[in-house]
């Protein structure tokens, strides 16, 4: 019977010991110089000689537009929505499936070539991979490639392309409508304002991005390169896609990203209907466009990192004080804009540690921006290191 009564003894020791933790709740943060603000985005100072044009914060307001809602032929940026139409369907275009190319596809091919259109060389009875044909289709613009594509959709091109319309409708693209897949029909339309809900969903897809950020690439095609001028021209350029015909004028979807203070604004935008056959003053514009939305959004700090921004109530025994562990902002606090006032948003992650270590991250916390997207969240560490024993928890 001791024995027995002794393992049970034993047996409920362990039991506290193992199930201690810090049983600690979070105070509402302290008033701190971040704790109201408001973003008032300024709008970039720009003039175009494009039918339309818009610049946005990845996330965030929109810093320019002209004529956004206006319906305009848009080129070979319809390719945007080709790879998009590729890259959502993984089943049907697994990236290393191999297509084969057909008499027909050859003969698209030669016709295009004496329209000068934008080709790259098939042979009929050749095998390539989708990874291939996407290469094609957003370095140097290939027309063919994006027939090559549609063709190979369950249904064929027709089936394709009405997919990308069901696809524009899903991403609330109400004023896009799209007649091929390599945009030389000029019946086919689109608005600055629908195409930049396109680039910043393609944006997040990884092969997408890869393949817009790509310079130059080696395929069984050759050496392709990329069309986007501004991948050599403009520091943190990251995309996206170029086009023109007669009708549509030169275009472009563009990005591009800038770090301040730690943190990186994205920028995204589109030019539609420059009246120029050369895509040189198009990039011109555009980088002036891209020079004056960096500018006109700083990063604005609002708690310099180390700063307190709340404390960490540790609670112990009923016959023992509580203490308080100080929580710090281990990065600059701030938001890309200027800032006056607003309310501190924090988040923690749950603690089952007899410790916390001084440095110790313990949650996350950034300034509340609304529907504007422009803060970041930077981790919260505890200011001091505090022990919990099991006795204390009695």
């Amino acid at each position: 019977m001791k024995k027995f009564s002794i393992a049970v003894l034993f047996v409920l020791v362990l039991g506290l010991i193992g199930g201690v933790g810090l049983r600690a709740t979070v105070e509402a943060p302290r008033e701190t110089a971040a704790s109201h603000y408001a973003l008032h985005p300024p709008k970039p100072r720009f003039s175009t000689a494009a039918g339309s044009a818009e610049l946005a914060v990845a996330g965030g307001p929109t810093l320019f537009q002209y004529h956004g809602d206006a319906e305009r032929p848009i080129a070979s940026v319809t390719k945007i929505m080709t790879a998009n139409v590729v890259l959502t369907h993984p089943r049907i275009y697994p990236l290393n499936r191999m297509v084969t190319i057909t008499p027909d596809e050859v003969a698209n091919y030669r016709n295009g070539l004496r329209k000068a259109d934008s080709e790259v060389p098939l042979s009929a009875g050749e095998r390539v991979t989708v990874k291939d044909l996407l290469w094609a289709l957003m370095l140097p613009s290939a027309d063919d490639s994006a027939w090559v594509l549609a063709d190979n959709y369950p249904g064929g091109a027709s089936a394709f392309i009405a997919e990308m319309n069901r696809r524009a409708q899903q991403l609330g693209m109400h004023q896009t409508h799209y007649v091929d897949p390599d945009g030389v029909n000029h019946h086919g339309y689109s608005t600055t304002r629908d195409l930049m809900k396109l680039i910043m969903r393609d944006m997040a897809i990884p092969e997408f991005r890869t393949l817009v950020s790509t310079k130059t690439a080696q395929t069984p095609f050759g050496d392709l390169t990329n069309l986007n001028q501004l991948l050599w021209s403009y520091p943190g350029a990251i995309g996206i896609k170029t086009g023109w015909t007669p009708y549509a004028g030169t275009c472009l979807a563009f990005a591009a990203t800038r770090a301040q203070a730690g943190n990186s604004l994205t920028l995204y935008g589109v030019v539609l209907g420059e009246p120029s056959t050369s895509l040189s003053p198009m990039f011109r514009d555009v980088t002036q466009l891209l020079n004056t939305g960096f500018r006109d959004v700083p990063w604005r700090t609002v708690v310099p990192a180390g700063r307190e921004i709340g404390v960490l109530p540790v609670k112990r025994g009923w016959l023992l004080r509580s203490e308080s562990v100080p929580l710090l902002v281990k990065k600059p606090l701030g938001a890309f804009a200027d800032v006056s006032q607003g309310v501190l948003q924090v988040r923690w992650y749950p603690l089952a540690s007899t410790r916390i270590e001084r440095g110790q991250v313990v949650g996350e916390a950034r300034l509340e921006t609304g529907s504007h997207g422009l803060a970041v969240w930077v981790p919260v560490v505890a200011g001091k290191s505090v022990t919990v024993r099991w006795w204390e928890r009695l």
